[in-house]
C-alpha cells in the first residue's frame, strides 16, 4: 500500500473548468480526496490526502497555474480529510474552505500552520 500524503497547495486563482475537470479526473484515477477552493477572488486552493497525491500533484503542476506555491506536503499515518477517496469538493470562499477543514481539528491546525496563521 503506497504512503498517505497531505499536500496542500496555494495558487493565484482557479476559474478554468478544463483544468478543474483535469484535477478531478486525476483525484478518481488516484483515489485522492481533494478540496478546492475555486473562482476568480484569489487566492486558488487546493488540498489532498491519499496515497496518490504525489501523482496528483503532477498533474497540478503540468496545468501551470499562476503563482503555484506547494505550501505543505507530509507523510500521514491515515486519512483525515472529509472527502471520499476518489471525489472533489468544491467552495467558492476561504470561509467556507476554513470552516470545511475546522471539522476536524487535526487538519485545521496542520492547514492552519503550512498557511503561516500560526506556530506548529
Amino acid at each position: 500500500m503506497p504512503p498517505i500524503h497531505r499536500i496542500l497547495i496555494k495558487t493565484h486563482h482557479m476559474t478554468s473548468r478544463k483544468k478543474i475537470l483535469n484535477l478531478t479526473r486525476a483525484a478518481s484515477n488516484l483515489q485522492c480526496s481533494v478540496l478546492l477552493k475555486t473562482g476568480a477572488h484569489p487566492p486558488g486552493m487546493m488540498f489532498a490526502e491519499g496515497g496518490g497525491t504525489e501523482d496528483w500533484m503532477k498533474v497540478v503542476k503540468k496545468l501551470r497555474y499562476k503563482d503555484f506555491r506547494l505550501m505543505g506536503k507530509d507523510e500521514v499515518n491515515e486519512r483525515r480529510l472529509d472527502v471520499e477517496a476518489g471525489k472533489v469538493v468544491e467552495l467558492t470562499s476561504m470561509k467556507e474552505f476554513a470552516a470545511f477543514l475546522e471539522r476536524d481539528p487535526v487538519i485545521y491546525e496542520w492547514w492552519r500552520v503550512r498557511m503561516g496563521y500560526t506556530e506548529g
